[in-house]
């Protein structure tokens, strides 16, 4: 009888030792399947978030060109008539009252792609440096700031607006826009031209117009 009883004993203990090992094997595999299901979700949120980075990252990039493109358009209107930037405040222009008009709406024009389109370009110095060209075409227009430096007035703007223009074909292009330069100083005595350090050979080309 004892022998029954003790293999009923080793049988037993068998027995709870084996559910035992069950019970763990299942929580153990229920926690590592909860761990690889939230491992998988914590994947997918930041591919998720990724992804919408990347989207909103590309959507303010082209946004940023659209609007750059705009503004080159409003510089090459300007650029066509900043020989008679300086007559906007003189009562008899130097040359005609046509061209003085035109300069007039050219610049307006220049003023306002400040105020809307200027504000889709993410680049805080991109705007800065607009907003620096748009101040420098005031001075002259209608500030009188560098008269009596006529010729030299109208080159400075004019190679400040090429400055200008580098940095939004680089927004366009999203390459490395131009390094920092400080605008001219229209009051300044010498009479040599301000220019923008790194100029590409197209703009000095008979063909540009300049």
């Amino acid at each position: 009888m004892s022998n029954w009883t003790e293999l009923a004993g080793q049988t037993a203990s068998a027995l709870v030792g084996t559910l035992a090992g069950g019970v763990i094997s299942v929580r153990a595999a229920r926690w590592q399947t909860s761990r690889t299901i939230a491992a998988q979700a914590e994947l997918a949120t930041a591919q998720q978030a990724a992804g919408v980075a990347l989207a909103r990252q590309q959507w303010e990039r082209q946004r940023s060109a659209e609007a750059a493109q705009k503004l080159l358009e409003r510089l090459a209107d300007l650029y066509a008539w900043l020989p008679s930037l300086p007559d906007l405040s003189m009562d008899t222009p130097r040359l005609s009252v046509s061209a003085r008009e035109q300069c007039a709406t050219a610049l307006a024009a220049l003023r306002h792609g400040m105020q809307t389109d200027l504000f889709s370009i993410q680049d805080t110095a991109v705007r800065a440096r607009y907003r620096a060209l748009v101040r420098l075409a005031f001075d002259v227009a209608w500030r009188g700031i560098g008269e009596g430096h006529r010729d030299r007035q109208i080159r400075d703007v004019r190679g400040y607006l090429r400055y200008v223009q580098l940095t939004l074909e680089a927004v366009v292009d999203d390459t490395a826009p131009p390094s920092h330069m400080a605008p001219p100083d229209l009051d300044r005595q010498d009479d040599e031209s301000w220019v923008p350090s790194q100029v590409p050979w197209h703009l000095n080309d008979p063909a540009d117009g300049s």
